[in-house]
């Protein structure tokens, strides 16, 4: 049989407690504590069962190539003149964000294990390092940029993990006007899941977004969001057994 649920069993002990406390306890009284108890039993077992009813899928969300030219040290760029004056900044980060953002919301779906951001990057450096000996005429740009555009299966099967997360980047861009102090942000984006097992694109989703006083990172986080609820409505890491 199996064991009472934590959660159950405090209810449960409180609700004891509250009988042993009453002097005189009416028979209202009584069934409504039953009753109460009752239906905390039946909860924990519909919370076992669909907990049973997951498994887990390990994934990994890797860094996203940059399809944009950015100034040479992320400087902002000014364009335009007199009231159409204006600030641009795109960010070298931008696929570092964007990943950062997806495996935070995807950690959180049940069944979800996300390899460690941490640990992936530690992994990357090595690889890093190990181009840097083998071709030292690369600059840390370079390098960065041949291993975020390798196959995401050959990562995949290299962290053992069940699926790959691959995001694309190909704008991500804030505008202040210099006249008016108004700014927005646009970035587009979109995201390909690899099953490790078959090789194939499971799901994919293209995005872009405006956003008038917005980050570059905050439309990442929307994406994200967007991502996680897209997924899970169709169960896209077949994390629900059969």
């Amino acid at each position: 049989m199996r064991a009472l649920d934590p959660l159950a069993g405090r209810l449960m002990m409180s609700l004891v407690n509250r009988l042993e406390s009453a002097a005189m306890p009416s028979r209202y009284h009584l069934f409504f504590l039953l009753a109460a108890g009752l239906m905390a039993l039946l909860g924990a077992g519909c919370a076992h069962q669909q907990r049973d009813n997951l498994r887990t899928v390990k994934v990994a969300v890797i860094d996203a190539p940059v399809f944009y030219e950015v100034a040479p040290k992320g400087e902002v760029v000014t364009k335009g003149w007199w009231l159409g004056a204006h600030d641009r900044f795109k960010s070298p980060n931008a696929g570092s964000l964007i990943a950062e953002s997806l495996a935070r919301e995807l950690d959180r779906i049940p069944g979800v294990e996300v390899y460690s951001r941490e640990d992936l990057t530690i992994y990357m450096s090595q690889k890093e390092r190990l181009l840097r000996r083998r071709y030292p005429s690369l600059s840390s740009t370079q390098r960065k940029d041949i291993l975020v555009r390798q196959d995401p299966l050959d990562y995949g099967r290299s962290l053992n993990v069940d699926f790959v997360v691959a995001p694309t980047v190909t704008e991500s861009v804030t505008v202040v006007n210099r006249t008016f102090t108004w700014w927005y942000s646009h970035a587009e984006a979109d995201v390909q899941i690899y099953d490790v097992s078959t090789g194939n694109v499971v799901w994919t989703m293209p995005w872009d977004k405006t956003s008038n006083f917005s980050s570059q990172l905050a439309l990442f986080e929307s994406y994200a969001r967007r991502v996680s609820r897209g997924v899970t409505k169709v169960d896209a890491f077949r994390v629900e057994r059969p």
